[in-house]
């Protein structure tokens, strides 16, 4: 940096109690430190006495002429700083549509004063599109600084971006049909057909390239958690960025829920013998059984062995019929008669062969 400067206002009292000011042309800093020299070197006690308290009004003033010398020019000289200011697009055909994202704002650099610049809002300079002559496709602008109305006395100097594009597309109209999505429905229950949905179709708005490729308009989920039954319940229609739901943006599902009937297998169950009475017979079958049940998955998944008896019952046997081997018939007991359902039953007979007395040694 240069050992000479510029003051716009200085004033200096000398030993001679003489008051110098510089002008707001500048001094040159190598003169008045030879002249502060010079004065430095004359000074003694009584000098500098007199130069701190004689005419102390002349140099109260000079001071307070000098501050506001200075306190001027500073406010008077230009300064720069940053400003973002709103984009607003006016003025668009009511049969168009934009589809991208252009700038809602610009970031501005600005000059003026400072007095000017310290009291500048963004909301003090709008720069405003004009699309009344726009048509479909992409259109791309140009922002130069003269384009932009500033406040007078503040004058822009740069502007971000400086270029603008704007996408554009024919607004049409489509009929779609509403889909509603379904949620899993606890564990043992089922949706049962299909989804009732009012109203089954809408009118959407919007784009061409967008809206000609929409076929359905989904809803929210609904959620089957917890249901156990049928029930109704309003829900928003899914949006597309860019597109209208025309007439409202809700559908009403009536979901049909019931609980599952499943089928539960047993293997190997044991025969049991009661009421022998006595009589002697011997086995031609083995003692093991298949049962199958159908029902309620509530109920049915709690189902096990030691709630199902099978059995046969000798009180059956004719022990005075000629047929040494008879067919006894195997029975089942199990509990929830009214909700299960016997499905399978294997063997559904066991033979057994009658012994006479004395038969067995």
């Amino acid at each position: 940096m240069s050992n000479v400067a510029h003051f716009r206002a200085l004033a200096i009292i000398g030993r001679n109690n003489d008051l110098k000011v510089m002008g707001k042309d500048g001094y040159n800093l190598n003169e008045f430190l030879d002249w502060l020299k010079a004065e430095l070197n004359s000074w003694d006690l009584v000098h500098l006495k007199d130069l701190l308290f004689k005419n102390l009004g002349k140099k109260i003033l000079a001071v307070v002429f000098a501050l506001a010398l200075w306190f001027s020019a500073n406010m008077e000289q230009d300064v720069e700083k940053n400003i973002s200011v709103d984009v607003q697009y006016m003025n668009l055909p009511s049969d168009l549509v934009i589809t991208n994202d252009p700038s809602h704002t610009l970031n501005l650099r600005v000059r003026g004063s400072r007095t000017q610049l310290s009291s500048l809002s963004p909301r003090d300079i709008v720069f405003v599109f004009d699309l009344a002559n726009a048509s479909p496709g992409v259109s791309k602008f140009e922002i130069n600084t003269d384009q932009i109305k500033p406040p007078k006395g503040i004058q822009v100097i740069g502007v971000s971006p400086a270029e603008i594009r704007i996408d554009t597309d024919k607004v049409i109209e489509k009929k779609v049909s509403v889909k509603p999505i379904i949620g899993l429905p606890d564990t043992g229950y089922e949706v049962v057909g299909e989804p009732k949905v009012t109203p089954s179709e809408v009118t959407i708005s919007g784009p061409r390239k967008i809206v000609s490729q929409i076929e359905s308009i989904s809803t929210d989920l609904v959620s089957t958690a917890g249901v156990k039954s049928n029930f109704t319940i309003e829900l928003p229609l899914m949006s597309y960025q860019k597109v209208d739901i025309l007439g409202g943006g809700f559908a009403r599902v009536t979901v049909n829920i019931k609980e599952r009937i499943v089928t539960k297998e047993f293997k190997g169950l044991n025969i049991n013998v009661i009421n022998d009475n006595g009589v002697r017979f011997e086995l031609r079958s083995p003692l093991k059984a298949e049962i199958v049940f159908e029902g309620p998955y509530s109920i049915i998944k709690d189902l096990n062995s030691d709630d199902i008896n099978v059995f046969v019952n000798l009180n059956k046997i004719k022990p005075n019929s000629k047929q040494k081997i008879q067919k006894l018939k195997v029975n089942v007991d199990y509990p929830y008669k009214g909700s299960l359902v016997l499905k399978k039953k294997s063997p559904n007979e066991i033979e057994v062969k009658l012994e006479k007395i004395g038969e067995r040694g």
